[in-house]
């Protein structure tokens, strides 16, 4: 039976010496097996599929513009999200299918990104591509009541606009294309596109009431929002070297070697913008997300880390570490971000060109069956 293998805390497994063995190969899932399920997006729905490449051919189009998994995290109550660019939000419910809120009026024509929880409820952020959708260039877009920040009603299933365009006085020229939030104020970089130029301008905010209590129609006295420096906003979104890192994050990965470079999303269940720490230069992408219970780390070849309890269960070889890697995807296939609810971890997989996205949709893995099955592990 193959094994997964374990990585003692020092990380002897991977990383060796010069004078030790050389590691045993990480385990890779089969691409087809009782153990994962795979799905694609389509226009209005998630099907459950085979393998990625038989999905129905996606052309492919720049990222804020396609089908894919833009963000993902699990709140800590352990419920997964998983925000799906111009399609809805996944809910994973410590069940192994994922539940879809699709909402055609907010997703249709924006781009979806920046999710983040504030007192354990997620929200996300919509913008507008001036660059790559030519269809609303120099098209000032006069609704001021356009959502900019969606609060994910988890009980009632739906999406709720919590804040506007015209509450952040951006003009209608302008989109605001990446959000900061750090536990209790925002940063928001706003592009204003007119005929002869393009600028930058950066703002912060706060709200003055709860955010789930704010109506989706533009309103004084929703927040407070000022005009901040260029150097405030990139030095909050700046990477870190990765020595800067979480303890548990670094000690998860200490068997990769040092020669190995890599740059990491890290998250905090429930918490706010991920942190971005690098190892070397030009490395692999990879996403963390820490909870209170476990630790996991998965890199875009499929290399997956994990230290710690799945909820309701004990914790997992003494404490070690344990390794594996995610089935084997076509060329030019990558695994990006993920959540875990219970037994059940879900991660988008895409296929990548550039700055440009094509079939995508995720991989739904039972680690209960996984980590939890010591016919798939060696324990010395």
């Amino acid at each position: 039976m193959k094994k997964l293998l374990l990585l003692a805390c020092v990380g002897i497994a991977l990383a060796g010496c010069k004078k030790k063995a050389e590691p045993e190969p990480i385990v890779e899932l089969a691409p087809v097996s009782s153990d994962h399920k795979w799905y694609y997006f389509t226009n209005d729905n998630i099907v459950q599929i085979q393998l990625p490449q038989v999905s129905k051919l996606q052309s492919l189009k720049p990222w804020t513009e396609n089908l894919r998994v833009s963000d993902a995290n699990t709140n800590t109550l352990g419920k997964g999200f998983m925000l799906v660019n111009r399609l809805g939000v996944l809910l994973l419910e410590e069940k192994e299918a994922p539940v879809l809120l699709h909402d055609v009026q907010l997703f249709g024509s924006s781009t979806a990104d920046d999710l983040v929880f504030a007192k354990d409820i997620p929200y996300f952020t919509l913008y507008r591509s001036t660059f790559f959708n030519k269809t609303i260039t120099n098209v000032p877009n006069t609704d001021t009541n356009r959502a900019y920040l969606v609060r994910v009603s988890q009980e009632n299933r739906m999406l709720y606009p919590a804040l506007t365009y015209g509450d952040m006085g951006v003009p209608a020229n302008a989109e605001i294309v990446s959000s900061i939030f750090d536990g209790e104020s925002w940063l928001a970089a706003v592009k204003t596109t007119d005929e002869e130029r393009t600028r930058f301008e950066y703002k912060q905010w706060k709200p003055l009431m709860d955010l789930d209590a704010m109506q989706p129609t533009t309103k004084e006295g929703k927040i407070t929002v000022r005009y901040t420096s260029e150097e405030t906003f990139y030095s909050a979104h700046a990477p870190e070297a990765f020595a800067q890192a979480p303890s548990r994050l670094k000690s998860l990965l200490a068997a990769i070697p040092d020669d190995f470079a890599f740059s990491i999303s890290c998250y905090t269940a429930g918490g706010a913008s991920p942190r971005m720490y690098t190892h070397g230069e030009d490395g692999t992408n990879a996403t963390a997300l820490i909870a209170d219970g476990w630790i996991c780390a998965v890199f875009s070849d499929g290399t997956t880390y994990f230290n710690g309890a799945l909820k309701g269960r004990e914790i997992l070889v003494g404490g070690n570490n344990m390794a594996f890697r995610l089935p084997k995807l076509p060329k030019d296939y990558y695994y990006t971000h993920f959540c875990i609810s219970g037994d059940y971890f879900a991660v988008g997989w895409e296929e990548s060109s550039f700055y440009k996205t094509g079939r995508s949709g995720i991989l739904v893995v039972d680690l209960g069956k996984v980590l939890y099955n010591k016919e798939y592990y060696a324990a010395d």
